[in-house]
């Protein structure tokens, strides 16, 4: 049966916010994507990446229904960024925002010991050329302690497959219950066994402690939702489109730029595919942004071959010639901007 449409139960009122802070990263793992580590974009000017990063997330809540913020700091390696604490302790004191971090959670307990109180969630990336196993399973024990949502995304290569699961067994023996999860290599190169795959497709080997889970969580829990084309429902896990490769959606009308967006190392405004947000191009970090910044704020049409990440592919989103009758309404408030 034929998808027509992918719904999410995030909040209405919630803006999601990727920042790719760099492609810096203190590790150089032969899977990541093409540019990601080699260092040739700098972190930004902190103080212009406030300021201008604020003036967007103050343009949204004047113009959408858009109050709250899920500013998702990726990199590279976003914690190698010198003024990181003085940049998410900014937004954490002056918006309705959580903080969601991307990390190889290869820095110091002691630097952890200082950010953590401007942290909601964390996602530690397990690297098995890279990764410190004793530091990872300490640090996401003390996360959970200081009651920081925390998880541990165990990279499967399928050329060291035993050592990944070693590493995955070796978390499980934690002093704390946080998820561990399974997470998919995409690569042209990479294939895996029909055993390896039903062990990816399973998603986790370990889940929340819901009761912590419940009393702590200061984010918003994920649940896709697939339509049919004869109007049938099905919920559907979170890597369920990816891993089945239903990730085509060329064509389609997407929410991003309206529930989502994503600032790249460059300014660059997009999804983390490249698909542009709006009718122009805009750059975050130039120094005219604010004189510039206007766009009407409208979902977008899909213009990519395919999602290669989890979480576009998990963006509300509708195959437009099955509805025919469907106009694109800007989410825009106020009268100025409707069509």
């Amino acid at each position: 049966m034929q998808i027509v449409e992918i719904k999410q139960n995030w909040p209405d009122n919630l803006l999601r916010v990727g920042i790719v802070l760099s492609n810096y990263c203190n590790h150089k793992c032969w899977y990541c994507w093409p540019g990601s580590n080699n260092g040739t974009m700098k972190f930004p000017d902190v103080d212009v990446a406030i300021e201008n990063i604020s003036f967007l997330l103050d343009y949204y809540k004047e113009h959408t229904n858009k109050t709250k913020f899920d500013l998702t700091l990726l990199g590279g390696e976003p914690t190698q960024w010198p003024q990181f604490v003085k940049f998410v302790k900014y937004f954490k004191e002056n918006y309705n925002c959580i903080i969601t971090l991307k990390t190889n959670g290869s820095k110091s307990l002691d630097w952890w010991t200082t950010t953590a109180p401007y942290l909601d969630e964390v996602g530690i990336s397990i690297h098995h050329e890279f990764v410190d196993i004793d530091h990872a399973r300490n640090l996401a024990d003390y996360l959970y302690e200081q009651k920081v949502l925390v998880n541990a995304q165990v990279m499967m290569d399928p050329s060291v497959w035993d050592k990944c699961i070693s590493n995955m067994y070796y978390l499980k023996g934690s002093k704390h219950k946080w998820p561990i999860r399974f997470s998919e290599l995409i690569d042209v190169s990479i294939s895996y066994t029909a055993e390896q795959r039903a062990i990816i497709d399973s998603v986790r080997i370990r889940g929340n402690n819901w009761l912590w889970f419940l009393l702590n969580n200061r984010s918003h829990r994920t649940k896709t939702t697939v339509v049919y084309e004869n109007g049938t429902t099905e919920s559907v896990p979170e890597n369920h489109l990816l891993v089945t490769r239903q990730n085509v959606f060329t064509g389609w009308e997407c929410n991003l730029g309206t529930d989502w967006i994503c600032i790249g190392a460059d300014g660059s405004i997009t999804g983390f595919c490249p698909n542009n947000v709006y009718d122009q191009e805009y750059n975050v970090y130039s120094v005219d942004f604010k004189e510039k910044f206007s766009p009407l704020i409208k979902p977008t049409i899909c213009k990519q071959a395919e999602c290669v990440c989890v979480f576009d592919t998990q963006m509300p989103k509708r195959k437009i010639n099955n509805f025919k009758t469907k106009k694109i309404i800007p989410i825009k408030v106020n009268n100025a901007n409707r069509y």
